[in-house]
């Protein structure tokens, strides 16, 4: 029975696939002189976050309307960021948002590829700064969310997401603190499932009003020739206000469940630019996470503004095992410098503290 129902998994994704790709063409049938004025554009960056320490990069964008024609309609982008960092981590990263048809589709993910050694510390809350282990490997990831309007600012459509990771030269397995580490030795996962989004903030990159929803289920269970097991939940919730005319309050909800052998690289994680500043990126990981944080952002002069953040947060390996004595916290500030007045785009300069570890991050674009 359990064979007949796996069968029948496979060719309903089969099914999804297929009409995925069928919407997919059909959206893409794009005006021939519809993308004459493409704008292209180069940036060289240098930044820092306590994973790669410095760094630098060329980013490459592009802003384009794949209709000229059509007024509603949003304009598309496109990035290619290529960096290396003094610890030797280089990524090639690649990523898309194409709005078609009125906007009545909207296609957008990330091809990504990088070498990329850092620390692992182990699965829990309970990991001590002492066990971390210093991994390298290569990392293949792809992720593709391809939507279809349901209702003015609301979409709804299937996610793909492929990641593959190997050439790791460290096997977690002999070292006892990683002992349930999936993946341990390399692994590949891939997975598909339903997204929805609801989207209206003013600017994705720097908002200051609207609100933000994704919830999404992936299942990497019946992917032929899937070796791992799993199925995971995601929910991000933000929200922006404008207060006192100039101060912005924005928070994030952000949270994830995963159930099954979840590949190490895979399980969410706390620390990094994104989720509870001053903590290493992985510092605590497991099956499920659960987050709050909020951030007051405001000018100052010209192109200078300052920040204020702070969070809470918690992993655990199941929904009834998190417990109120093992959350975690950061608290910081930040410079905000403006790089694009018609875009009002930032560049952010953060320093979080947390109970045991503190780091300086320079960065394009807000953390949420």
């Amino acid at each position: 029975m359990n064979g007949r129902v796996d069968k029948c998994l496979i060719a309903f994704k089969g099914i999804i696939f297929f009409i995925s790709f069928i919407i997919f063409n059909k959206a893409f049938s794009i005006p021939a002189d519809s993308l004459k004025k493409v704008k292209i554009g180069v940036l060289p960056s240098a930044f820092y976050t306590p994973e790669t320490r410095l760094g630098f990069g060329t980013l490459v964008y592009s802003h384009f309307k794949t209709n000229k024609s059509d007024s509603l309609l949003r304009k598309s982008n496109t990035q290619s960021y290529i960096s290396y960092t003094i610890n030797k981590q280089f990524a090639f990263e690649n990523d898309y948002q194409i709005w078609l048809k009125s906007n009545l589709f909207y296609l957008t993910g990330a091809v990504d590829f990088s070498r990329f050694p850092e620390f692992f510390y182990g699965i829990g809350n309970d990991t001590k700064e002492t066990d971390r282990l210093m991994v390298s490997f290569d990392l293949m990831r792809i992720q593709t969310k391809n939507l279809i309007r349901i209702k003015n600012n609301i979409y709804g459509g299937i996610l793909f997401h492929y990641q593959n990771l190997f050439n790791q030269d460290v096997k977690l397995m002999s070292n006892s603190s990683c002992m349930e580490a999936h993946g341990n030795m390399g692994y590949t996962a891939s997975g598909i499932g339903p997204v929805f989004i609801m989207d209206n903030r003013d600017n994705p990159l720097n908002p200051i009003k609207g609100s933000y929803f994704e919830a999404s289920y992936v299942d990497y269970k019946n992917i032929i020739n899937n070796k791992n097991m799993f199925t995971s939940l995601t929910i991000d919730a933000r929200k922006y206000y404008t207060i006192l005319k100039k101060v912005v309050w924005n928070g994030n909800a952000y949270f994830a469940y995963n159930k099954g052998e979840v590949p190490y690289r895979m399980l969410p994680e706390i620390g990094g630019a994104r989720f509870l500043r001053g903590y290493y990126r992985g510092r605590f990981r497991d099956n499920n996470m659960a987050l709050l944080q909020q951030e007051f952002r405001m000018p100052v002069y010209k192109m200078l503004g300052v920040a204020m953040f702070g969070g809470i947060g918690s992993v655990a390996k199941s929904i009834d095992q998190f417990k109120t004595n093992e959350i975690h916290y950061n608290y910081g500030v930040g410079l905000r410098i403006r790089v694009n007045k018609r875009e009002n785009t930032n560049i952010r300069i953060d320093y979080g503290f947390t109970k045991d570890s503190q780091g300086l991050y320079v960065v394009f674009a807000e953390a949420f």
